[in-house]
């Protein structure tokens, strides 16, 4: 028990804090290659993510991710029409990259340990990488090819959270809502406020300093768990 603890914690920090662009760079070292091409593909996709992490979508240009991945300018249109192809891609594997980690950290633990592991890798991700969250936003607003592949992966993840829900907690028929609206309402309100304050920056009222993060995981987890078990979570 004591050593799946320790392994369960382990895996915890392993995945916390990653930049994105750093944690494709080191498949790099450990990835298998079929062919050169497929190298200087992931190459630029590397470069993708840490250009649109530190200048943003809607003023990088095919250029700069050259730059970044130290090729020639047609090299990438061998293996991209546009830079909202690329962009695409990368943020939807990034997308995929947060909620991976997110099931990670929450299995085999406690159910407030889960909320809180869970709600700690998202702070962790979010302070890691606010360029490419911007950068998630913008493209869910402006481009329909993007919005349709992240929606039913969205909605995917949601309906995950729904059945947990349903099956661990205390949200009963006769209470306003379902677990599916809870689900959403839930992951809806994490989304925002924690873009607003760390993305954003946006602390109207001086109220969480991002940098107190176990605060903000703590206060957030609270919450889940009062509306999920409509009880106060163990002392912690």
């Amino acid at each position: 028990m004591v050593q799946a603890k320790q392994e369960q914690d382990s895996a915890v920090q392993a995945v916390r804090g990653v930049k994105y662009a750093d944690h494709l760079a080191s498949g790099l070292e450990t990835l298998s290659f079929a062919s050169k091409g497929d190298r200087t593909k992931y190459r630029l996709k590397i470069a993708a993510a840490r250009a649109l992490e530190e200048i943003g979508y809607q003023d990088i240009k095919v250029s700069d991710i050259c730059t970044y991945a130290e090729v020639a300018l047609g090299t990438f249109y061998v293996y991209y029409r546009e830079k909202n192809e690329i962009a695409t891609e990368v943020v939807l594997e990034f997308d995929e990259f947060l909620y991976e980690q997110a099931r990670q950290v929450g299995r085999g633990t406690t159910e407030f340990e889960a909320i809180l592991n869970t709600n700690r890798s998202f702070i962790d991700a979010y302070r890691a990488n606010p360029g490419l969250m911007r950068c998630h936003v913008q493209l869910q607003s402006q481009l329909p090819e993007f919005r349709e592949v992240w929606r039913p992966r969205h909605q995917k993840w949601i309906e995950n959270l729904a059945r947990s829900i349903e099956r661990r907690g205390n949200y009963k028929e006769h209470m306003p809502g379902s677990p599916l609206a809870v689900a959403h309402a839930l992951e809806s309100m994490v989304f925002h406020y924690l873009y607003s304050i760390i993305v954003n920056q946006e602390s109207l009222f001086n109220e969480e300093d991002p940098s107190h993060a176990e605060d903000l995981a703590l206060m957030l987890s609270t919450l889940w768990y009062r509306a999920v078990y409509c009880k106060d979570p163990p002392a912690h």
